[in-house]
């Protein structure tokens, strides 16, 4: 009987893993197919020989330039932490944010990223959450800087939907600030998750993750914002440049400001967990931008195609080299982390 009980409950719990396993992964299949009707409705023919045109050197020069994007990135994330008194050197906080893209490429809205924390737990000063604060602000600079650029596209198509961008925009810019910061909002949240039970009470512990990553965030000044908003549109110039680098190699008669919003409405809609590392959802995206100043779907689905091998696995492929050097070490004790 005990057999035939222990059988019965690895079946269950087999299933379970199964139901949970496509819970997760059908939402990702969205953007496969629409990746797979996108290329059902075009001219395959013309696809190939537009990228088998391309300038190999242009595309070489844009990926170099993915060492300039992310050692900016990395300048900016190592501010972060300074603030927090955590300290990492810049070639063990360079990789880690390579290693962190890696991850965040293959999980829904790049979660993965979230993985820089992992490699700075260590610190005696990165207790609870501070170290998640570090990852959330720095992702935060990043979102802003798309959503301005979206917001920019948006307007440019002359859209009834720019006053809902903008205040989608104003919503997202201020909920950090509601959430985290004000006393008041805080205070209140915690009320509620109180009600909940013990998972509720574990949450807001003042011990736990989420109220040492408020006391992270309130520890950021406005020097450092500053400071990192120059970087954070100084690592979005370095990337735009490259999107439009991409398109002279692809010889695409556009202008600078059609790539940066084509390119910017992409890489806000692979944020969205409808797909895995955005192939199919920033394509679509991407189409009906450029189609709106001429573009034929075929050269811009070629345009997008680069953008995903430049930055997608190109930037995965360092990410994983990143990793081999300079692994998240789980078996160290507190105190003896990945510091320099």
């Amino acid at each position: 009987m005990t057999n035939v009980a222990g059988g019965d409950e690895r079946s269950v719990v087999r299933t379970r893993g199964i139901r949970d396993g496509m819970r997760f992964l059908l939402p990702r299949t969205i953007g496969l197919i629409l990746l797979i009707v996108l290329l059902q409705r075009i001219d395959t023919g013309h696809l190939l020989d537009t990228l088998k045109k391309a300038d190999i050197g242009m595309v070489m020069l844009a990926m170099i330039l993915l060492i300039v994007l992310i050692g900016i990135k990395t300048l900016r994330w190592q501010l972060i932490l300074r603030t927090l008194k955590i300290s990492i050197s810049w070639r063990n906080a360079f990789l880690a944010y390579f290693a962190s893209i890696f991850i965040g490429f293959l999980t829904p809205g790049r979660l993965g990223e979230f993985g820089r924390a992992l490699y700075i737990r260590n610190d005696p000063n990165a207790q609870s959450g501070v170290g998640f604060s570090s990852v959330l602000a720095d992702r935060l600079f990043d979102l802003y800087a798309l959503l301005l650029a979206g917001s920019a596209a948006i307007f440019s198509l002359g859209s009834r939907l720019y006053w809902m961008w903008t205040l989608l925009f104003f919503v997202v810019s201020l909920l950090p600030v509601f959430l985290f910061i004000s006393e008041v909002s805080f205070n209140w949240l915690k009320t509620i998750a109180t009600r909940l039970g013990r998972v509720g009470v574990g949450l807001f512990d003042r011990n736990g993750w989420l109220v040492g990553m408020r006391q992270g965030l309130l520890k950021m000044g406005m020097r450092l914002l500053a400071i990192s908003a120059v970087l954070t549109v100084t690592a979005y110039l370095v990337y735009f440049t490259q999107c439009f680098i991409l398109s002279k190699a692809l010889a695409i008669e556009v202008s600078y400001s059609s790539v940066m919003f084509a390119v910017a409405l992409g890489s806000l809609i692979t944020l969205l967990p409808f797909s895995i590392s955005g192939l199919g959802t920033r394509e679509a995206t991407i189409i009906a931008y450029l189609s709106t100043v001429g573009v034929s779907p075929e050269t811009a689905l070629s345009f997008s195609f680069l953008v995903f091998v430049t930055f997608y696995v190109m930037g995965g492929l360092i990410g994983a080299l990143a990793w081999l050097v300079h692994p998240i070490q789980l078996n160290l004790k507190r105190g003896e982390g990945n510091r320099d």
